[in-house]
């Protein structure tokens, strides 16, 4: 606490320190003094009555022994007088008579005469005896006065106290204006004090320079130290409008995200929602908060989940929730959030975000719903009901690694209707969809509980025979063709008789995988076919020669190679409202003595030898040659032909001055086979791609076509299976299959185009369902560029 009667200032306040040492000093040294003088006054004054004594005693002996009482009484008068004597008196050598009395000032020490002498006793009594002719004759007895002491000590008191104050005045003043010279550096840093106490800190006021080492290094200090909260108070001015622009920012993203934000407590309730809270759920942030978070959950899991006493172990990254809204409504969020602790590491809630996927998800979900049906569709036959040949080459393998290594043989039918060419051209397509129906319906009767069927593509069918030898495969396929031959379908007038062609081939004895097996029995089936048909032939030694036809049929195709034979034939892909091409499809043709053979006669024996990457770039190399640049070609490029690692940089350079020019070339993939989509394969696409070309995906809905590959590469177009397209205004089945394809496309992106479209009607169902491309016979048959 400060007293208020100090002075303000340091100077002043030194000064006065100073000054009142100065003063005890004084009053110190004057009290002694004044002590000094009356003890010396009080001694010298005894001294003075001892004498005064001496001399009366002579005078006052001869007036008393003279009886001259009035000249004692003049004499003592005189003595009397005298202020250093209070009283005197004489009396008798008995003491009973008075001869002489006087009673002058009487005055007692006063406090500080006695303070200063020592003494509070009265004033000495002095007694002399009066002796005449050495008989006492009288007594003088005498009081000195205390007024000349207490007078004198006052009068030493008061010069002291003078003195004193005189001395005081001018210390003080000399003090002040020293100190007021010494302690003049201070003013200013005073100043400077004063204005950093109220947020200057650009002082004007000039610091005044010192020869005292402490001030300059006073002043020093200052300065720097003037310099430094500058510097930080500067620096927290920018990290204050920093924080200030970064949360105005952070609000602000806060406000406009499309995410929830939200934070619970650790007992799971909201205390923090951003506005897309109320925008996504329809419930107030007021009315929210403060309410459990599992109170806007709809699935027992997710509720269960944020439970106060599992909130502490709670991760969540991208899962699937769903929360209900204001107005009953599901919503689909995506959820990333995580425990919060503090530094202490106790648990202390919640912070997360939800992102709406509501469409995402209900388009998933239908997507999903077509996926299947697809699938379905996709591995099943819609014609005949039984799976077709993309489902049976994954499940003969399936088949082969269970039983073979149980040393359980299988074996397979291979069935193939004979003339049915003849019947579809003849009766036309839906009598032929009744004889496949038929077909598949007696193959289903036929086949025993553990054995598979399925139609392999056209009139082939297959019968895998599960843990059966050759011979029982043998009287089964006997009795099988027998119920097909004693099989008569209705016509208009009279009926027709079934008549089937089979090949029957057994593991391990023929094969290992289903790839030999197949082979296999496709040579039997051959062979079958070769000897006049409508019978059943079991692979045997002499049937295995049968592989050396397809050699022989090899080593032609090698010399058309060579001889240059392959020449390309195109197809135009017309858009369906103005009918005009709006690329050609490019298709390859031997000329074998004047003959023109399609691909599809040449084509297997082709893959079987490894000869379709050859016919593939020497069918594109011309087809690059003989058209204009400014048509746009479909290439067809079989799948196999990736298996060589060559062929993609052979099929580049090929491209590349075409594609470089802008052309417009797609790339069409055909699946004879399964291909596992390996990540080679998907470089190999991108580098194509990479070069300007597009992709398409050939007789998708066939047996081949995979929804993998659909969705890891993502074709431009999507060709749908003619068969299909032939068949949508006969069969509702080929139709919705025709409709998913296409809705399928859609949601990928991708164009569709419809194959073999053959007339008018076909073009107006397919305008229906929103295709816009196709082609056919329709639009042209595939011509030679001759």
């Amino acid at each position: 606490m400060r007293l208020p009667l100090l002075p303000r200032t340091l100077r002043a306040r030194i000064a006065v320190a100073f000054s009142f040492l100065l003063l005890l000093i004084a009053v110190a040294v004057t009290l002694a003094f004044a002590r000094q003088a009356a003890r010396t006054h009080l001694e010298t004054q005894q001294q003075l009555a001892q004498k005064l004594m001496v001399l009366v005693e002579p005078a006052v002996r001869g007036m008393v022994a003279n009886f001259d009482i009035t000249g004692l009484d003049n004499y003592m008068r005189r003595i009397a007088d005298d202020p250093a004597i209070a009283s005197i008196r004489i009396t008798d050598e008995g003491g009973g008579s008075l001869l002489y009395g006087h009673e002058g000032n009487t005055e007692p020490l006063n406090w500080l005469t006695r303070l200063l002498s020592g003494s509070a006793e009265a004033s000495p009594l002095l007694v002399s005896d009066v002796i005449v002719n050495g008989a006492k004759v009288g007594q003088i007895e005498a009081v000195l006065s205390n007024a000349p002491l207490n007078q004198s000590v006052r009068h030493v008191v008061l010069i002291g106290g003078a003195l004193t104050a005189v001395v005081l005045a001018v210390a003080l003043l000399l003090v002040y204006l020293v100190l007021t010279r010494f302690t003049a550096p201070l003013r200013p840093l005073m100043e400077w004090a004063r204005e950093f106490a109220h947020g200057n800190w650009h002082p004007r006021t000039q610091l005044i320079e010192s020869g005292s080492r402490e001030i300059q290094e006073l002043n020093q200090a200052f300065t720097q130290g003037s310099a430094t909260l500058r510097h930080y108070i500067q620096s927290l001015e920018e990290t204050r409008e920093l924080l200030e622009f970064s949360e105005t920012r952070l609000r602000k993203l806060v406000n406009s995200m499309h995410e929830i934000l939200f934070e619970l407590d650790a007992d799971g309730r909201i205390v923090f929602l951003n506005p897309a809270w109320k925008g996504l759920t329809g419930f107030t942030a007021d009315d929210s908060l403060g309410k459990s978070f599992g109170d806007f959950l709809v699935d027992e899991d997710a509720i269960r989940d944020f439970d106060a006493r599992l909130l502490p172990r709670l991760h969540e990254k991208n899962r699937e929730i769903s929360l209900r809204s204001a107005d009953g409504k599901r919503l689909w969020m995506s959820l990333d959030a995580d425990a919060q602790t503090d530094s202490a590491g106790n648990f202390t809630g919640i912070i997360g975000t939800l992102s709406d996927v509501t469409k995402s998800v209900e388009l998933n979900h239908l997507l999903t719903k077509y996926q299947d049906e697809l699938y379905h569709l996709s591995v099943t036959d819609p014609l005949t009901g039984l799976y077709n040949r993309r489902h049976f080459d994954s499940q003969l393998e399936v088949i082969l690694s269970d039983h073979l290594p149980k040393n359980m043989p299988v074996c397979l039918l291979l069935i193939d209707l004979d003339g049915f060419k003849f019947i579809n051209d003849t009766y036309g397509h839906p009598f032929g969809d009744e004889v496949l129906r038929t077909t598949a319906q007696l193959l289903k009767q036929q086949v025993r509980r553990n054995d598979y069927i399925a139609r392999m593509a056209g009139d082939e069918f297959a019968m895998v025979l599960k843990n059966t030898d050759i011979e029982n495969a043998t009287r089964i396929a006997q009795k099988l063709h027998e119920s097909i031959n004693d099989t008569r379908i209705p016509l208009p007038v009279g009926h027709m008789q079934l008549q089937s062609s089979m090949g029957v081939a057994e593991a391990p004895t023929h094969g290992t995988n289903a790839q030999d097996l197949v082979s296999a029995a496709d040579v039997a089936l051959y062979h079958s076919k070769r000897r006049g048909r409508n019978r059943i032939e079991v692979l045997s030694p002499d049937i295995s020669r049968a592989v050396m036809s397809i050699f022989s049929q090899g080593f032609q195709l090698r010399n058309a190679l060579e001889q240059g034979h392959f020449h390309p034939a195109f197809q135009p892909i017309c858009n369906l409202k103005s009918g005009e091409p709006m690329a050609y499809e490019v298709l390859a043709r031997m000329r074998v003595n004047g003959l023109v053979i399609q691909a599809k006669d040449f084509i297997t024996v082709a893959e079987e030898l490894g000869l379709t990457r050859y016919v593939d770039l020497h069918i594109i190399g011309q087809a690059l040659k003989l058209t204009p640049p400014e048509y746009a070609l479909f290439l067809n490029v079989d799948i196999t032909s990736f298996n060589d690692k060559d062929f993609v940089g052979e099929l580049s350079q090929l491209l590349k001055p075409a594609c470089d020019e802008g052309r417009s070339i797609t790339i069409e993939i055909t699946e004879r086979e399964t291909i596992p989509l390996s990540d080679s394969l998907h470089q190999d696409i991108q580098s194509l791609r990479a070069l300007g070309c597009q992709l398409a995906l050939d007789d998708f809905g066939s047996g081949y076509s995979t929804y993998n590959f659909l969705n890891q590469f993502r074709p431009d177009y999507l060709k749908i299976e003619g068969s299909f397209v032939r068949g949508m205004l006969r069969n509702e089945s080929d139709r919705k299959i025709v409709t998913h394809i296409h809705e399928l496309a859609t949601s990928f992106g991708m164009q569709t185009i419809a194959e073999s479209v053959e007339d008018a009607a076909t073009e107006r169902a397919l305008q229906e369902i929103g295709i816009h491309t196709a082609q056919g016979l329709f639009y042209g048959a595939p011509r030679l560029a001759s």
